[in-house]
């Protein structure tokens, strides 16, 4: 009989001892899944233009277009040629919007080109651009002026187009922009 009790005191012992080392790897398990989802849920080092950073870009160049008594539209895309967001001023020309979006998406289209440098490569070779009409997300392809890519730490974040000013200022307006929230215009 003392036997049979100290098997069943060892059982009871044991028991406890595999339920706590149980509940303990249970409790570690549950901690590493706190940590990896509180890690998800922090910002990932990104290589795209976030909405705050857009907004930053866009705010600066209405003001700076307001400043000047232009009424002029922008449209800022990521990497990947989605629109983030775009602006129409009050007074900005019929469709402008439209074509600030469609060269900012050639810049991103071909790798992060300023709008002088798809200007060039349309001038030198239109076929070049002669099947891409559909590719811009239902967005035009405008190979011109008044774009740049936007470039942080030699990585392609996006690009911002404006349209509604004569060329050089509407580089002029999104350049200062750009160089406004520490990023650059060149790789």
């Amino acid at each position: 009989m003392r036997f049979c009790l100290s098997a069943r005191l060892s059982k009871a012992v044991l028991g406890a001892l595999l339920g706590s080392a149980c509940l303990a790897f249970l409790g570690n398990v549950r901690a590493a899944d706190m940590a990896g989802a509180q890690q998800a849920a922090s910002p990932l080092a990104s290589y795209s233009l976030s909405m705050k950073q857009a907004m930053k870009l866009v705010e600066i160049a209405t003001a700076t277009a307001q400043s000047r008594h232009l009424a002029m539209s922008f449209a800022v895309l990521d990497p990947g040629g989605h629109l983030i967001m775009a602006v129409r001023m009050d007074g900005a020309p019929f469709v402008s919007v439209e074509f600030a979006r469609g060269k900012a998406f050639a810049s991103v289209a071909l790798g992060g080109q300023s709008g002088a440098t798809l200007e060039q490569r349309f001038k030198d070779d239109p076929s070049e651009y002669s099947n891409v009409s559909g590719a811009g997300y239902f967005a035009p392809f405008l190979p011109g002026r008044g774009v740049f890519p936007v470039f942080a730490d030699g990585h392609l974040l996006g690009a911002i187009g404006a349209s509604g000013a004569p060329s050089e200022i509407d580089d002029q307006v999104i350049k200062s922009a750009i160089e406004a929230i520490g990023a650059s215009t060149v790789r």
